[in-house]
C-alpha cells in the first residue's frame, strides 16, 4: 500500500518562487550592517576582489546584483557599475550606482585610485612606452601581460572567476585534409 502521508517534492518551482529562492541566497551571502557602511560579500570574488554571483545562467558581480535587487534597475549596455566607497567587495546600496566607464575612471582619478602608466613609469624610472608594453604583454609577458579589462575578458569568453577561456583551437588546414597530414 502506497503512503498518502508522504508529500512529493517539486522540482520545478513557479518562476517567482524560484526568484525569490535566488535572491534570498544572494542576500545570505552579504555582511548586511549599518546603512552608511560597506556590507561586504561573504561569496566567491574573481581574480580582481570583486564578488561574483551565478545568475540567471551566468556570473555575475555581486555589486550590480545588490543595486539591482535593491532598486529593480538593471544595468543597461556601456553602463558600470560603481563603488562610492572603494571597496571592491561592498553590496551595500546606497555605496554603489550605475555610471559610464568614463566617470568611473575620473572617479578613480579624483580618488587617487588608478596608477597611470606616466606615474608608474615615473616611480619604476622607466618610460611611458615601456609601460605600455608591459601592459599589452609586448615586453615582460611573463608577468602576465596583456592586461585585459573586465569586460574584454567577457567579450573573449573568459570566465572572471576562473580565468578559464572557451575558445578552442583553431583546426589546422593540413590535418583536415587527409592526405600527408603529418602526425602531433
Amino acid at each position: 500500500m502506497q503512503d498518502l502521508t508522504r508529500r512529493r517534492v517539486n522540482l520545478h518551482p513557479a518562476p517567482a518562487l524560484a526568484e525569490a529562492v535566488t535572491v534570498s541566497r544572494f542576500w545570505r551571502a552579504v555582511d548586511v550592517s549599518a546603512a552608511d557602511q560597506c556590507w561586504p560579500w561573504q561569496g566567491d570574488t574573481d581574480k580582481n576582489g570583486y564578488g561574483v554571483f551565478f545568475y540567471l545562467g551566468r556570473i555575475r558581480g555581486a555589486h550590480e546584483l545588490a543595486l539591482s535587487f535593491s532598486t529593480g534597475e538593471a544595468r543597461t549596455e556601456g553602463m558600470e557599475t560603481c563603488h562610492s566607497c572603494d571597496n571592491s567587495t561592498c553590496c551595500n546600496p546606497h555605496h554603489l550606482r550605475f555610471d559610464t566607464r568614463r566617470s568611473n575612471i575620473k572617479d578613480m582619478h579624483e580618488r587617487g585610485r588608478a596608477a597611470r602608466q606616466k606615474d608608474l613609469a615615473e616611480h619604476f624610472g622607466v618610460t611611458d612606452g615601456s609601460v605600455s608594453m608591459i601592459v599589452r604583454g609586448i615586453r615582460w609577458a611573463s608577468v602576465g601581460g596583456p592586461i585585459e579589462t573586465k569586460r574584454s575578458q567577457y567579450r573573449n569568453g573568459t570566465d572572471c572567476a576562473t580565468g578559464a577561456t572557451e575558445r578552442t583551437r583553431p583546426t589546422d588546414a593540413a590535418s583536415t585534409s587527409g592526405a600527408g597530414a603529418s602526425p602531433r
